[in-house]
Formats: structure tokens, C-alpha cells, sequence
């Protein structure tokens, strides 16, 4: 099994055309962390995302904040140990023997029943797959992020992309992978991917770090009836004399199409049924021990940290591919979530929403296109506009008499026009692996704001007046408003809210409002 072990050289590079920046053997570069935008639109309900070059990349995500994640927050150190065992994890196993001249009996195994199989996870840099010829890279834009690999050895091509949904009533991260059979022999597959832990809405970062194991004993996972399974704790586990139940859930969806028509695949949410006795998760030993591997009914759906992991058994003809879809996201119920399927898994959905999130980015970037004789250059300056609007926010003007603003930042008192408000979206606080003590924020509503540091806000915002002359002396007036008679300024800058003053006012302007507004 164990073949070369010489490292691959990384490879470094730009695609100015497609906007990416790639690399090339990406599991043996130096390590490095990155995030999403974490931008879901005006009318989208944003997820943060943090990845790194290991493993299948995405290292933690959730909503809101560390308290709502859906796959643990780690810092860089942890998360690039961590990643290739507790992130997305595919695993195949392959029953079309080979051509002979490929000499890769080595690489197989025997399950309990005595049927011989190969076994090889994507994108994982383990000893499994130290006797296979393999080339892949991490395809890096503003906007999303793909691993591709190819094994030369097994004639097998994998894809995944990764990108979050914007402009919906729920928060997800989605996940498209694709297997191509690269030769001319059938390859029959079967195959298990997903996550191996999955956090239930309700779990605040505490628990996960110092009560891990007492946490789960509230942890529930239901509507395993329609496949989708929601995870959740039925009640907060706050010490607190008053019980309060939880609604909201995580969930995970995972289908594929047949013939144009949706087949949702219900998931595994006991990480034991696919690992076994593997509580590390460094080898699926139940997936492996059986040639025609099924999963068991989930026998255990409460009190354990769950997973979601699905099974897939298909055939691949020459220069065939197999397409397959995940989306792992939070809900404001399970009523929500079943009446809302239907429409995730429409076969233009996931398509549309991809090129519906690259637009929106590309269009907050679009203030600042540059046209050099540096293609690099061009694309830097983007990428320095959208880093400076995640740390600042991007304004927009409105007028509404019957509002009256307040929050974080006071009323622009002295404005040349009291009537109109500028509203800075997206917003938040320094939050990447490796500001790890930062306690970054990013509501998960409609017209999304977070919180931020006086200095960062106040420095990203410097440039707003050149690209955004409607916001007039805003941030003059903001900022200077907010140094306090003994000359310091407050930390933490938190985002605007607003109350009606004139209710009855209100309404026509609702009304108005709503019938433009398009769903």
C-alpha cells in the first residue's frame, strides 16, 4: 500500500479570467487559513465559513457567531490537525477490477463477506492513499471555494465545490461533488460522504469547549421521517429557573437527481454506523468490513453528538460522472424546513444560487474595478474593497421619516440632511482562525449587520465619502460623535437599530414596500 513518500511540490498561481487564485498539491503547501465573505445579499440570511489547504478545506462554519456553529470553531493550529478528520470526509470504494497493466492489486482489500474492493478517500493526504499517482489543487475566489483531484492510478476524477446560499429564509453552506471515471472501464462505486459531526442548534461554544460530554445529553435529532434530518436541543441549557424550549435547528439535506427528478438521500446521523469501534474518525472500519456495505437504521437519535453521512451506490461508463448535492444549514423550524424542500431541491435551485452569490459579490466589488497593465494588481484591488466592506460595512441611503435610528452608532445630529440614514451592511468584527480571540458577529436576519472595533471601522470607512459620495458626512459625524469627553473611544461599535415613530404613517410606506419586493 505504501508507495512514494516524497512530497509533491506546491504550485502557486493566478487565473486572472476565472478570478482565482490556485494551488496546486495543495496538502503540501504551508498551511494557511481563509474565510468566506460571509455576505448573503440584503435579503439573505448570512453563514460564516472558514477553510484551510488541508483535507477537503471547510474547517467550521455556522451563523451568527461562535455560540451557533455547525461545525465547530477552531483556531488555525486546530483546525489544520483537525480538518481532515472531523471535516467533510468521501469515502469510495471501487469493485470493477482494474486493467492488469496498472499493477494495483496492492490496493485491495477484503470485507467480511470476502468481496475484494479498493479504497480511497479524496483529497485526504493519509496513508491510505500513499500508493496512488495523484494531482490536485484548491480553486480560490471571492466568492466560493473547489478542490479538484484526480487519481491517475484508479482513473477517478473528484470535484467539490463549496459556496453559501444567498438571498433565502435560511442560512446554508452548499456542497456539490462530482465523481468522473477518467477511463474507458465501468467502475462500480459505492461510496459514503458527508460530515462525521454535526453541532445541534442550541450549543454555545462553552459547552463545546469545557462541557462537551455533559452537553450531549440534551442533544436530539427528529425528522429522520422525511430524510432531512434537524438537530437540535429540545431546551436550553442554561442554568436558569424558567424552561425555555428551542425551535430553531440545524439540518442537513443531501440528494441527487435521477433522470432530472430529485431523490433526497436520508443520511446516517450515527457516526458509529460508518466508523465502529473508530471514535477518531481515522477510519470508517464499518464501511470497510463489508463488501456490500448498507446503512443500519439509526438506533440512537438522542443524547450523542450526530453526524450526517450518506450512502450512494452507482455506476460509472467511460467518461462518465455521478453528480451529488449536500446543503448543511439552520432553520427557524422544522415546519420551515419541510414546507421549504421542495424548492431547495428543484434542479435549477442550486445552479441559480451560485451564480446568484458570485453576482453579488462581484457587484460590491464592481466600486472599485481597476484596469491595469497588472491583471494581479486588478484583482487585488477587489479584494482589498471586499475585505474592507466585511470589516466596515457598506452603506446604503435611505429616507423615512416615521423611522427613528439608534444603537451603536448615535444620531448623526448636524447632518446637511437629517431626513435620510445611511444602514452599513455586512459588517462585522475581525473573526478568522487566526484572530481567534476576537468575538465576531453576523446577525442572521434580513439587512444583516455585526459588531467592530472603533479603529477598524473607523479606518475602513475612510474611503467610503470617494466611493459612496451619497453618505455626505456620516461618518464625520459618526465617529467624532463617539469620542467621549475624556478623549477615548468606545472598543466596540454595534449596529444600528430602529424604532417607527409614527406607526399609522408606517403603513402605506409597508405596503408600498412589500408589493415591489420580489420573491
Amino acid at each position: 500500500m505504501i508507495g512514494n513518500l516524497k512530497n509533491k511540490q506546491p504550485k502557486y498561481y493566478l487565473n486572472p479570467k476565472g478570478k482565482e487564485f490556485i494551488i496546486e498539491n495543495y496538502n503540501f503547501a504551508k498551511p494557511f487559513a481563509n474565510f468566506f465573505p460571509g455576505i448573503a445579499g440584503k435579503y439573505g440570511i448570512p453563514m460564516w465559513v472558514f477553510y484551510v489547504n488541508r483535507g477537503q478545506g471547510i474547517a467550521s462554519f455556522g451563523t451568527k457567531d461562535k455560540d451557533h456553529a455547525i461545525l465547530e470553531f477552531f483556531p488555525a493550529n486546530k483546525a489544520w490537525q483537525l480538518v481532515s478528520l472531523q471535516g467533510f470526509r468521501t469515502f469510495i470504494k471501487i469493485f470493477t477490477p482494474l486493467d492488469k497493466s496498472t499493477s494495483q492489486d496492492k490496493h485491495y482489500l477484503t470485507g467480511f463477506t470476502g468481496k475484494k474492493f479498493i479504497f480511497y478517500e479524496p483529497l485526504h493526504n493519509g496513508f491510505t492513499n500513499l500508493g496512488y499517482n495523484l494531482n490536485n489543487r484548491m480553486r480560490i475566489t471571492s466568492s466560493d471555494l473547489t478542490l479538484e483531484e484526480e487519481n491517475l492510478s484508479l482513473g477517478l476524477g473528484v470535484k467539490v465545490e463549496y459556496f453559501t446560499i444567498p438571498n433565502d429564509s435560511y442560512s446554508a453552506l452548499a456542497r456539490i461533488v462530482t465523481i468522473k471515471n477518467l477511463n474507458r472501464k465501468i467502475k462500480r462505486i459505492q461510496l459514503i460522504d458527508g460530515l462525521p459531526q454535526i453541532i445541534p442548534y442550541g450549543v454555545s461554544n462553552l459547552f463545546l469547549k469545557k462541557l462537551g460530554r455533559t452537553i450531549e445529553a440534551w442533544m436530539n435529532i427528529e425528522n429522520l421521517e422525511k430524510g432531512v434530518p434537524f438537530y437540535k436541543l429540545d431546551v436550553d441549557p442554561t442554568d436558569r429557573p424558567e424552561v425555555i424550549h428551542i425551535k430553531e435547528g440545524n439540518f442537513y439535506l443531501g440528494f441527487y437527481y435521477d433522470k432530472g427528478r430529485p431523490r433526497i438521500i436520508k443520511p446516517t446521523v450515527d457516526p458509529q454506523s460508518v466508523f465502529g469501534p473508530v471514535t477518531d474518525f481515522s477510519c470508517p472500519r464499518e464501511f470497510l468490513a463489508r463488501g456490500n456495505f448498507t446503512l443500519p437504521a439509526d438506533k440512537l437519535t438522542k443524547n450523542k453528538t450526530p453526524s450526517g453521512m450518506m450512502l450512494l451506490n452507482f455506476e460509472l461508463e467511460k467518461n462518465g460522472e455521478k453528480k451529488f448535492y449536500s446543503l448543511i444549514g439552520y432553520m427557524r423550524s422544522k415546519d420551515i424546513l419541510n414546507s421549504s424542500i421542495a424548492r431547495m431541491i428543484k434542479p435549477e435551485y442550486l445552479t441559480q444560487k451560485k451564480e446568484e452569490n458570485k453576482k453579488i459579490i462581484a457587484e460590491l466589488q464592481s466600486d472599485i474595478t481597476t484596469v491595469s497593465s497588472s491583471a494581479e494588481f486588478n484583482l487585488y484591488a477587489q479584494q482589498t474593497y471586499l475585505d474592507n466592506i466585511i470589516r466596515g460595512g457598506y452603506p446604503v441611503v435611505f429616507s423615512c421619516p416615521s423611522l427613528r435610528v439608534s444603537g451603536g452608532i448615535p444620531p448623526s445630529a448636524g447632518k446637511s440632511d437629517a431626513s435620510d440614514s445611511v444602514f452599513y451592511l455586512y459588517a462585522r468584527k475581525h473573526g478568522d482562525l487566526e484572530r481567534d480571540y476576537n468575538k465576531f458577529q453576523i446577525q442572521a436576519t434580513y439587512f444583516s449587520q455585526g459588531n467592530g472595533n472603533y479603529r477598524d471601522m473607523n479606518q475602513n470607512r475612510r474611503c467610503d465619502i470617494w466611493f459612496n459620495p451619497e453618505i455626505k458626512d456620516e461618518n464625520v459625524v459618526t465617529f467624532f460623535n463617539l469620542i467621549q469627553t475624556d478623549g477615548f473611544n468606545p472598543l466596540v461599535v454595534k449596529g444600528l437599530s430602529f424604532t417607527l415613530k409614527n406607526a399609522e404613517d408606517f403603513k402605506s410606506i409597508l405596503k408600498t414596500s412589500w408589493k415591489k419586493r420580489a420573491f
